[in-house]
Order: structure tokens, then sequence, then C-alpha cells
């Protein structure tokens, strides 16, 4: 390559060279990449660590200068330094104080396995008041160390109220379980707290503290008190009583069940006799457990009273001040015990007493609706576990708590710790739900309230409600009285689960989608009446029967019969109200109209003494006042035929059960009968006046719906002869083929609804619905010729068409012959007549018509060119001329001659 010739060397020795250098130069570096890499970060190791030798060098020796510099000072200097020692002293100290209080939460972990709850809320009270001591207030650095003692403070709060309800609700194994057995030292709780008082022996003595139930209860009402917790731990048994007695009874049921589990796998064979001895020995072991709580919760009431009074359990928390329990804001009383047993107890007895389930086609006995999910029961866990199925599914964290799922749905309830009765949850039955069983379970209640009468009779008057003192009955109370305990459950528990009972029923064919269609297979006057109301009526007659024949008989059972037919009427009364409602949300006017006093008493009158030219002539004056000479819009009238054969339809409904209802009531009234005396005499009395209204309200809504379809109809021919008579052509060259337009339309209307309404009613009622309205017909045809403007003698032969149509019509739908229309033809006849044959004919056969009809006939007739219109003050037109010939005041002077 260094060739100086003009040549050179040859390119391809020049590129083999190249590449041989170049894979040369790779290989070293491929080969002794990595030790360069390695010696690079050698290097940079070293490197820091001959800075940081260098730093820790410079820290030495400014060290030693400043040690050199104390030496040399003076005196002073030295005590400054003492205090400052001292000073790093105390922080030492506090810094292993606070080591300690870190090691707390397993220290009280430990107490709280021994069951030395006292120990371990002092430890924790100690130390809570060094962590929040004024003077460590402002280190910010403690805030964590306060936030995991409140948290400790607060789990050992909740385990102290765990323990608690463990022995006050018997699920520990140390408290004592009565049977109910005849025999059982039923006085033995009370000696057991009387010796608890005296011997208590303390959380660090040896052996179990839970040997004695009632002074274990005592040590974790005292912790509660050192941590300032007693009305909040109270607070919370409170809050929990509904639930803890729900699982108590719980217990009660499967303890039972195990007790009796051959009597009960012959229960269907051996029949009620089975089913009561197991409920009678589940009322006997659950009463005594109950006694045996409300012994437990009247013990912690005092502990808690006494501890109040006591300065020997002043220990607080630093957090708040002391402030000891006064009687009016105690967290609970015995009194909110006995209302939350006593919910319990009435509860069990509506279990027992009334079947709420519902029977499918088979027979077999189901819960209804989401009910299920609320009915899961020991033993049941597969059916548990395939309801939650398809959830765990998708929700796999699910699957992990489906036991404690399961648990929880054998009691599920939302609590309110401000309600004042918490409402039972459900529990397994251990026999079906019969009211024989009755007098075991109310007998065993009542025993058991007598029982703890004189405990509850201790309890200080103030906190004792009034309530609870009625209650207890018994020992508190006369014998008579007794009855009126058990009244008092016949009235408010059992009466009112019938009550329901009849809702539900009453509900599903209230709400069924074919409750207003037609029941061929129940008809009235050979018409279907409504499947809902032919359902409702065996109801109405089981209840019945059932009611009359209960042996705790006073009388306020009828009150369900009488609900079930109101709500009934409340629900053809809507649907009364829906149907006569336009889409725009107004009432129809045929409704407004039926409103009408003066109407009413009519419609009243033509039902009890039939059909009367005075009282039809008097309709249709009160009808023409409340037209007000207008015009009807089409929007106020009901053309959709469906809504009238509803109406009708629930008219004839109504009739059949005015009919039912009153043997109903009679057989009410027999069984009043059968009982003497004075409450009897008053019942009865009572009982007739519910049947008078109860049978007045249904008469009321039956006579309005027939009396709607009756205006209804007379108002759709005012309607349609009033536009006839407006907007008709009655001035015209030649002779009309047809009748007016709106004669057709009123004809093919009245038809359909006629013939809907005979499907619906009988012939009676459809007579009552049609009568009349020839007569009103031929009045509107009459009157409202003063609308007609144009007329002539072709005009007159349309009108005398449109009568014959409107003839036919009314004998084509077979309703009765009333001869209304043929007045009106015999008025436009007149028109053929001529002014001198009108005149003429009034004097030979005497005024069949008023003075205006006849005036308004008769200026027709001088109106020569055909103008004729009614005469009326202020018209300009030819016919006025007219009417101002002489010739026609000539006539009128004539007229009102003959007339007078």
């Amino acid at each position: 390559m260094m060739d100086t010739s003009s040549l050179g060397k040859s390119y391809d020795e020049f590129y083999t060279a190249y590449m041989q250098l170049n894979e040369s130069l790779d290989g070293i570096v491929n080969e002794y990449y990595g030790g360069f890499n390695d010696s690079i970060l050698t290097f940079s190791g070293l490197q820091d660590r001959i800075q940081d030798a260098s730093s820790s060098v410079n820290s030495v020796k400014s060290g030693l200068q400043r040690v050199r510099r104390m030496i040399m000072e003076e005196r002073g200097g030295l005590d400054q330094l003492y205090a400052k020692s001292n000073q790093l002293g105390a922080i030492v100290a506090i810094l292993q104080r606070l080591e300690e209080v870190q090691r707390v939460r397993e220290e009280i972990a430990g107490f709280v396995k021994d069951k030395q709850f006292l120990t371990a809320t002092g430890k924790l009270v100690e130390d809570m008041k060094f962590v929040f001591d004024s003077e460590l207030n402002p280190i910010e650095a403690l805030s964590g160390l306060r936030q995991q003692l409140e948290k400790e403070k607060s789990e050992l709060q909740q385990k102290i109220v765990d323990e608690l309800q463990s022995h006050i609700y018997l699920k520990s194994p140390y408290c004592e379980r009565r049977l109910g057995t005849e025999g059982e030292d039923e006085a033995r709780g009370r000696q057991r707290i009387r010796r608890a008082r005296k011997a208590r022996t303390s959380e660090e003595a040896e052996g179990n503290v839970e040997a004695d139930s009632f002074a274990y209860v005592e040590m974790l009402i005292e912790s509660l008190r050192t941590l300032d917790a007693t009305n909040a731990g109270l607070q919370e048994v409170k809050s929990t009583m509904a639930l803890e007695l729900s699982r108590l009874i719980d217990g009660v049921v499967a303890e039972t069940e195990e007790r009796n589990r051959a009597l009960l796998s012959r229960a269907h064979d051996a029949g009620q006799a089975a089913d009561s001895e197991v409920l009678l020995d589940f009322s006997r072991i659950l009463f005594a457990r109950l006694e045996t709580v409300l012994e437990y919760h009247e013990y912690v009431l005092d502990i808690a009273n006494h501890l109040d009074r006591s300065e020997r359990y002043s220990l607080t928390s630093p957090i708040s001040p002391a402030t000891p329990m006064s009687p009016n804001r105690r967290a609970y009383t015995l009194a909110d015990v006995w209302e939350a047993i006593k919910a319990e107890v009435l509860a069990l007895m509506r279990a027992y007493l009334i079947a709420e389930d519902t029977t499918t086609g088979s027979g077999d006995v189901v819960a209804g609706g989401a009910r299920d999910l609320f009915r899961m029961e020991r033993g049941e866990g597969e059916a548990v576990e395939a309801l939650y199925a398809p959830i765990a599914a998708r929700f796999q964290d699910l699957a992990a708590s489906a036991p404690d799922r399961r648990r929880e749905l054998t009691a599920p309830a939302v609590l309110d710790e401000y309600s004042s009765v918490q409402s039972s949850l459900q529990h397994k039955l251990l026999a079906s739900p019969d009211i024989a069983h009755a007098p075991e379970l109310l007998s065993m209640a009542l025993a058991f309230t007598r029982r703890i009468a004189p405990m509850l009779a201790a309890a200080t008057p103030a906190v004792l409600s009034p309530a609870v003192r009625r209650s207890v009955g018994g020992d508190l109370a006369a014998d008579g009285e007794t009855d009126e305990y058990l009244q008092q459950f016949f009235t408010k528990t059992f009466l009112p689960h019938v009550q329901a009972q009849a809702a539900r029923l009453f509900n599903e064919l209230a709400s069924a989608s074919d409750a207003f269609e037609t029941n061929p297979n129940t008809q009235f006057s050979g018409r279907p009446v409504f499947r809902s109301a032919a359902a409702l009526v065996p109801l109405l007659q089981n209840f019945g029967t059932l009611l009359n024949s209960l042996d705790m008989f006073r009388g306020e059972n009828w009150g369900i019969l009488l609900q079930l037919a109101s709500q009934y009427y409340e629900m053809s009364l809507s649907l009364f109200r829906d149907t006569l409602r336009s889409p725009e949300g107004q009432t129809y006017l045929s409704v407004r109209w039926a409103e009408s006093l003066d109407m009413m008493q009519l419609f009243d009158k033509r039902m009890r003494l039939g059909v009367r030219d005075s009282d039809t002539q008097r309709e249709i004056r009160q009808e023409e006042a409340m037209k007000a000479d207008r015009s009807l819009n089409a929007y106020e009238l009901v053309f959709d035929v469906k809504r009238l054969a509803t109406i009708a339809q629930l008219h004839q409904t109504l009739e059949w059960l005015l009919t039912q209802l009153e043997n109903v009531a009679a057989e009410r009234a027999q069984a009043l009968r059968n009982h003497e005396g004075a409450a009897a005499a008053a019942l009865l009395k009572r009982h007739e006046a519910d049947r008078v209204r109860v049978v007045g309200r249904f008469q009321s809504l039956s006579v309005q719906c027939l009396m709607v379809l009756r205006i209804e109809v007379r108002l759709h021919c005012m309607h349609y002869l009033d536009l006839a008579m407006r907007e008709g052509t009655y001035h015209l060259d030649r002779d009309a083929d047809e009748p007016e337009p709106y004669i057709h339309a009123l004809n093919a209307d009245i038809s359909s609804i006629e013939e809907k309404m005979e499907l619906c009613l009988s012939p009676e009622k459809l007579n009552l619905v049609f009568a009349g309205i020839s007569v009103l017909m031929a009045h509107i045809l009459i009157a409202n010729t003063r609308h007609i403007r144009h007329f002539n003698r072709a005009g007159n032969r349309k009108m005398l068409r449109n009568i014959l149509a409107l003839q036919q019509n009314l004998t084509n739908i077979a309703l009765p012959e009333e001869g209304g229309l043929d007045n009106a033809r015999k008025f436009y006849e007149l028109y053929d007549l001529g002014a001198d044959g009108i005149l003429k004919h009034i004097a030979e056969h005497g005024p069949e018509f008023s003075f205006e009809d006849y005036r308004r006939m008769i200026g027709f007739v001088c109106s020569g060119s055909g103008q004729a219109a009614a005469l009326s003050p202020g018209r300009a037109n030819s016919l006025m001329e007219a009417s101002q010939s002489d010739q026609y005041e000539s006539l009128v002077r004539q007229l009102r001659d003959l007339l007078s």
C-alpha cells in the first residue's frame, strides 16, 4: 500500500487485509469485553471506598477537634453537658418505654388467651395513658402508635363484649342450660348470682376463670368499666339482642331435633300427636332458657349499676373523662330485654300457628318468592351451595366465605339499634304450622310470663313501660285478666296474620293478569262476572266459616272480611276511574254529570218507580242546563266501546257480589245470635252497621256504573244530533238519497254500544241504560232547529229521512218502543201544511209543541228564499227580513192567540 508507483497495490489484496484485520479486532473485543467491564466496575467501587474513607477521616478529625474544645471549656459548659446528658437519658427511657408499648399487642393476646381480660385492660389503659400524655402530644411520630392502641382498645372491647354475650346467651359450656322439666330448681340461677357476688375469683387465680359463669360476667363488666366502655359495650349488647336471641332459639331447635330425632322420623305417620309432643318439648326448653337469659341480663345491669356507684373501679381511659352512667342514660334496661324476648316468643307462635306457605298444584308446600333464601336450615348445606353456585362461579372470593354465608342465611337480619322492638328472624320449624298448636304454645307462654313477672315487677317503675306491666298478666293481675292476655294475642297476633294470609290470597287474585276478564263459569242473570270476583267470594266464605267457628270469639274477626270487601271495592273503584279517564288524564263528561245530585235523584227514582214521562222531561231539562247550549267536544265522550263494556261488566260483577256479601253477612249474624248477653247484642248491632256500610259502598258504585252508561249513551246522541243540526245541509236543490252522515255515525255508535251491553247486562239493566233515548233524540231534533241557518222543502224531506233512519235503527237493536221519534216526525210534517195549515192544525188538534217550536217552523215556511234561521235576535240575514214582514208578524200573532 505504500508503493509510490502510479499503479499502487491491487484493491483485492487491500480488501483481504482489511477484512482479516477487522476479524482480529472483533475476536479481541469479544474475548476481553467482560474483563474490560469488570475492570471499570472495580475501579468505580475502589473510587467510592476511597471517598467514603476520606469522609470518615474528616468526620473523626472534626469530632476530635470538638472533643478537644469541650475538654478545654470551663465548668459551666460541663454543667450544660450534664443536663443534656440527663435529657438524653430521659429520651432513651421514653424510647425504651415506647418499645415496650409496641409489644402490647402480643402481651394482650396472651392475656386474652388466658381469659385475663381485667389484666389486659389494665395493661392497655396504662400504655394508652403514657402514649396519650399531653407532653407527648406534639410528637407526630407517635400518631401511628396511638392509632394502633386505639385499634387494640376497640378489638379488646369487642372481644370482651363477645365473651359477655357468650355467657348471657348460654353459648359457653360453663353456662347452665335448663331443660324446663318438672322438679328442676328454678331458683338455682338466683342463688348462683348471690354466691358470685360474695366469692368472685380474680383473673389471676389458678384454674378456669369461666367455671363460675356469673363471676366471669362480673369480671367482664369490670373490664369494660376499666376501658370506660361500659355504656358502649351494653349498647352493642342491646343492638345485637335480637340476633343473639335468634341464635339461641336456633340452638334450642337443633337440641330439640336431636332429642326427638326418632319421633320426628315418624312424624308423618303419627300425624298431629307427634308434632305436638315435639313442639311441647321445644317450648319447655326454650322458655326455660329464655328465663335464664333474662336472669343474666338482670345480673349484668345490676353489676353495671354497682360499678357506677363504686370508687373501686374508677380507672378510666385518659381519652375521655369518667362519667358514671345515670339510669336515664343507661344503654338498655330489663324492659328492653323483655321486649326482645316477647318479640321472639310472639314470632314463634306466629310461625307455628299460621301457615304462610302456598301450595303448588301437586300439593307440595313451598315457600313463596324470595323467602326461599331466608329459610335455610341445618342439614340444608347442599341446597345453600346450590343457590350460591352461580355467584361463586363468577366471584371466586365468595367461594371461600360460603360456610360463613351459610351460617348467616340461617338468621338473616338487618338490625336497627334505634328500633324499640327488633323484628324476629326466621327459624327452622319442628312442626307444621297449625292453629291446633295454640293451646300448648299459649299455655307455655303464659306460664313463662308468670315466672318472670316478679323479676320485671322489681324493675324501676320509670323503666318498666305500661305495655310490659300489662303483658306480664299472671302474678300482677287478677285471674280474670288471664283471658284478656290470651285475647290480646288472639286479636293482635293471630287475627292480623290471618288477615295477612287473606290479603296475600287477595293480592294473588287481584294482581292476576286476567283479574278483570270475565269468567264464563260464574254467571249472574245469565251474564259472566270478573274472574277476580269469582275467586274472591270463596275466599270470603272460607274465612267467614273459619273465623265464626273459633272458640276465642270476640267479634273483631269480622274486620278481616270487611277489609277484603273494602280492598275489592277500592280495586273496583280504581278500575272505574282508570277506565273513565282519558289518555290526557281528564275525567269524561258522563262521570262528572253522574256526580250531580239532581241526576242521582232522577236515576234513583227511575230505578225504583220505572219510566215516567214527567221524569223523562225533567231529565232532559237537567241535561240541557248542564250542557249550557254548547257543542260537546269529542274528547269529552267515551268512544271506545271496550271501556263501556268494562263498566257494564263491573256493574254486573258488583251486583253479583252484593248478593254474595249478603249471604256471608247473614251467616255472620247467625253466629252472633248464638251468643247471649249485652256484648253479643252490641256486636250484632255493630255488625249490622258494618253490613249496611259495606253493601252501601258496593251499591253506590254499581249504580254509578249504570248511571254513567246511561248518561254516556245520551251524550253520544246529543253529540251526533247536535253536529247534524249545526253542520248539516238542509237547503237542497233536490231530494237527498241518504240521511245526514252524522245520523249514520250515531246509528253505528248506538248499535255497537248496544251489542256490547247486551253481552254484559241483563235485559232489565239494558232497558234502563237505553230507556228514553228516542224521546231525547226527538227533543234535540226539534229544539235544535234554532241552529239551522238554511232550510227548504228538500231539506225538510231530508230531516224526515234522518228521523226514519233513527227509528229503524232503534227497532233493529230491539230497544223498547217509546214513540219519541214519532213526535219529531209529526213536527217536521207540519212544514208541508204551510203556515195557515199549521195554525189550522193547532186549532183542530190543540198544541203539541211549544210556542218557540211553532214559531221557528212558521219561519221556515215563510222564508221564500229558504234562509230560515231560528230568528234569533241580532241575526242579520234574508230570513230576518222575512220575519219582519207583515205576513209573518200576523201569523205569529195568530199563533200566540191560539196558544194563549
